[in-house]
């Protein structure tokens, strides 16, 4: 019997060749893939692919890739900022001294950027979680004696810009 491929069969296979060419091999590829995506010019590579295989790590417990994942949304764009801005707000939402402290050792400016990706999401803003996530950062930022204060006002000051009509 001969078989032949729809249209929709042949999209789907090509689709998941291409996606499993984008996927980094491991996590020593995938990090040289996004320390491009850090860099100006962005290197050949640089992906969302790459991100989303290193998150789930993450997720994973693979605690290390919280720095260079934060490294990545420094001069993202597109689809790149939204995957990465996804991840920052659900660290931001479940472990905020997590995120606080990852942040806390980056310039003023880069920790009110990737603290306005947070806010930001995807680029709908963040959902209901705002309001634990606003709560987390006022009562970290209340605390004077506390290392993480200053960093959590810089939060909570770009997460309620970039959530303004929330």
């Amino acid at each position: 019997m001969k078989r032949t491929l729809t249209f929709a069969a042949l999209w789907f296979v090509l689709f998941n060749l291409n996606l499993r060419a984008q996927t980094p091999a491991n996590r020593a590829d995938a990090l040289r893939t996004l320390n491009g995506c850090a860099n100006r010019p962005i290197t050949l590579g640089c992906s969302e692919d790459t991100a989303g295989y290193l998150i789930g790590l993450y997720h994973r417990g693979d605690r290390a890739l919280l720095r260079p994942l934060l490294q990545a949304g420094v001069h993202s764009d597109g689809a790149l900022s939204e995957i990465l801005g996804e991840f920052y707000s659900d660290v931001l939402s479940k472990k905020p001294r997590t995120f606080l402290s990852a942040v806390r050792s980056r310039p003023l400016r880069q920790q009110g950027h990737l603290c306005w990706m947070a806010g930001v999401t995807d680029g709908g803003g963040m959902g209901p979680e705002i309001r634990d996530v606003r709560h987390s950062l006022r009562a970290i930022s209340s605390q004077r004696d506390d290392a993480l204060s200053s960093v959590a006002r810089i939060c909570l000051a770009n997460v309620n810009r970039a959530n303004a009509s929330k």
